[in-house]
């Protein structure tokens, strides 16, 4: 039987101060079947580089 495959979708609006605690958390995790998806809605702060 196969495992279970998880999407994170994390939307986010101008907090680039924050968005690497929240990958580092998700990236911590041991289960070995999941994606991460960030979702911009257009912010003006530097979100891209630090993703």
């Amino acid at each position: 039987m196969a495992a279970t495959f998880f999407s994170i979708v994390t939307p986010i609006y101008n907090r680039a101060d924050l968005i690497g605690l929240t990958l580092e958390s998700v990236l911590g995790q041991t289960y070995p079947q999941l994606e991460i998806l960030v979702v911009d809605d257009g912010s003006k702060d530097n979100i891209a580089e630090v993703v």
